[in-house]
């Protein structure tokens, strides 16, 4: 899972910043902001070994703070490091208990920490998809297609609690949620095509009418718009 984070923050303009601190055999990395950006932050990724409820504890009560400290002191970060870091926290679900989440991400010391946990046919799902479809590179562009997929149905299933046949959609999901920089922009992907929908169904005196109703520039108010619809209408009849 850490693969697919560091995928996403490379794909969307972070830079790999290598370093020699160590943490056991926990594996994470380190990514800053880009200069162009003009951001000042920097995130780490980790996924703790073994993957267990104890470990996350673990990272909560000490593991953290002394990343934090070894990364502060070793040379490679600005003074922002310490002002606006997050730590990214990759977690098979099953493994970390709802308590221990919340506990990690409410914590105020060191770094702001998010979870995102995953099961592994969602991880499992997402590697066949990207792999399936050609997609090296996770940019924003790429995730929000995937979950505009199927002219916005996906999305609408979700959102009113069915199941979505692709196991990695909720997945998706949880990364949007917990990746500041990924923004879901799904209204003009939707609002385009309904558009085209509506426009190619008119008959060319409807599209007209259609035309002019936009175009209007009088105030319309619940007590005048029969007059305003019945006046442009009578028009151009």
């Amino acid at each position: 899972m850490i693969n697919i984070i560091n995928n996403i923050l490379s794909s969307n303009g972070y830079i790999p910043v290598e370093s020699n601190v160590s943490l056991g055999n926990h594996a994470f990395y380190l990514f800053s902001s880009s200069k162009e950006s003009m951001r000042e932050e920097y995130f780490v990724t980790i996924q703790v070994k073994p993957q267990s409820n104890e470990a996350a504890l673990a990272l909560l009560e000490e593991k953290a703070q002394e990343l934090f400290e070894a990364i502060s002191k070793s040379g490679v970060v600005d003074l922002h490091f310490e002002k606006n870091c997050t730590l990214i926290i990759c977690h098979e679900e099953e493994n970390i208990s709802r308590k221990t989440i919340l506990a990690l991400e409410e914590d105020q010391y060191n770094f702001k920490k998010n979870v995102i946990t995953y099961t592994t046919d969602e991880l499992t799902t997402l590697n066949t998809h990207l792999t399936k479809n050609k997609i090296e590179h996770i940019t924003n562009e790429a995730i929000n297609k995937i979950i505009n997929a199927r002219r916005g149905n996906d999305f609408l299933a979700f959102k009113n609690g069915n199941a979505n046949k692709d196991k990695f959609y909720s997945l998706i999901l949880k990364i949007v949620l917990k990746l500041p920089f990924i923004i879901y922009s799904p209204q003009e992907y939707l609002l385009t095509n309904l558009n085209s929908e509506i426009e190619s169904s008119f008959s060319p005196s409807q599209a007209l009418i259609y035309k002019r109703l936009l175009e209007s520039e009088a105030e319309w108010t619940d007590e005048n718009i029969h007059q305003q619809v019945s006046a442009i209408w009578g028009e151009l009849a």
